[in-house]
């Protein structure tokens, strides 16, 4: 008995392959809003998963449905050659499985730009990530301790505080831990794992920087950007399309399958690049916005935090290289220093989150006047 295949997949599967053969774009007949699937044309990649798109941070919840994201790969996929992703679709769509498509093809470089870009990672693999490394700790204030009765009220107020600044809806339960160090930072895992240093707890001075750093660091998680570095580990493990896109479909039920191919060391966090870091300076000033009251109060966290970055580096000079020496020399400096090597220097990053301060109350000033 042939298996019964929804009239939408084929339909869609249709309308890809006739574009695609005939070098048209490529339709998607779910944007009219009638379908459950929102499916992403993915036009163009960046050069790795970790380049954002907008660092002045337009959503501060990076939306993602499992589903749209892998009917979005299946989508670029198909553009690229692969066949029988219609049963695919249907199989993942929840209709009666159809054939076994011919995936077995080796992935090409695109394929995987477009698997590590988009959000298909479910949320039970970044926990069960998350809960691994946090497992291997063991320098954590116990809540029961006598610093732990101390702080652990304060820290949980300030992360009430910013999560209150967080008007849109999410997924994540964030678990907030303080680190036993005298430093002044704050971490994140993927899956909502938030760790904060003592150091700034002990003293109510430095509570803006707190404040801001820990907002920045949900910034990262609500933006994925530590589950967008994993979904690049994972896929850069795997060279067959089908083996892709077996765990794709595997991870919703089996969260293993993804964390298990994922190899870092003991304490390891990933390291996040400067559109990412841009990025969450500018999500976290969108919500302290919320946070304090007035302009002065969140202008002063966002100076405590910038008066703890490294001291300000000479502006670079725009003096034109005098000959192929020097523009040699340049160019080398240019790829070394490139967004795709390094955080933002402290002269990016003040100016962005002058630039987002700016805009931030500004919209407020608006919006009181009228």
């Amino acid at each position: 008995m042939t298996p019964r295949v929804s009239t939408t997949c084929w339909t869609l599967a249709l309308a890809i392959l006739v574009a695609a053969c005939s070098g048209a774009k490529v339709p998607n007949p779910f944007e009219t809003g009638k379908g459950d699937v929102q499916v992403k044309e993915i036009t163009s990649l960046s050069p790795r998963a970790s380049v954002v798109l907008d660092k002045n941070c337009p959503d501060l919840v990076q939306p993602y449905r499992l589903t749209d994201n892998f009917a979005s790969v299946t989508l670029f996929s198909i553009k690229e050659g692969l066949k029988g992703v219609p049963g695919q679709i249907s199989s993942y769509l929840g209709s009666t499985p159809a054939p076994a498509p011919d995936t077995a093809g080796q992935l090409s470089a695109s394929t995987k730009l477009a698997a590590k870009q988009l959000n298909w990672m479910p949320m039970t693999a970044e926990e069960l990530y998350a809960e691994r490394q946090h497992n291997q700790r063991t320098d954590l204030l116990s809540r029961d301790s006598k610093l732990g009765r101390k702080h652990y009220p304060t820290a949980d107020k300030m992360l009430r505080d910013v999560l209150a600044g967080v008007d849109e809806t999410y997924d994540y339960e964030f678990k907030l831990f303080i680190v036993k160090s005298s430093g002044r930072n704050a971490l994140a895992l993927p899956g909502g794992y938030l760790y904060i240093e003592q150091g700034l707890l002990d003293k109510p001075e430095r509570q803006p920087k707190a404040y801001f750093a820990l907002a920045h660091e949900v910034a990262h998680v609500l933006q994925r950007h530590e589950t967008k570095e994993m979904q690049s580990l994972v896929v850069d493990s795997f060279s067959v399309k089908k083996d892709l896109i077996e765990t794709m479909e595997d991870a919703k039920g089996n969260p293993t399958v993804v964390v298990d191919r994922i190899k870092l060391e003991k304490g390891q966090f990933t390291k996040h690049h400067v559109d990412q870091e841009l990025q969450a300076d500018s999500c976290a000033v969108k919500m302290l916005s919320h946070v304090y009251p007035s302009d002065q109060e969140l202008a002063v966290s966002i100076n405590a935090f910038i008066k703890d970055l490294p001291k300000m580096e000479p502006s670079p000079s725009t003096q034109a290289p005098q000959n192929d020496v020097e523009a040699l020399a340049e160019s080398v400096h240019d790829i070394v220093k490139s967004p795709l090597m390094r955080h933002p220097n402290t002269r990016e990053r003040t100016e962005n989150l002058q630039a987002i301060y700016r805009e931030v109350t500004s919209s407020s000033a608006s919006a009181a006047a009228n």
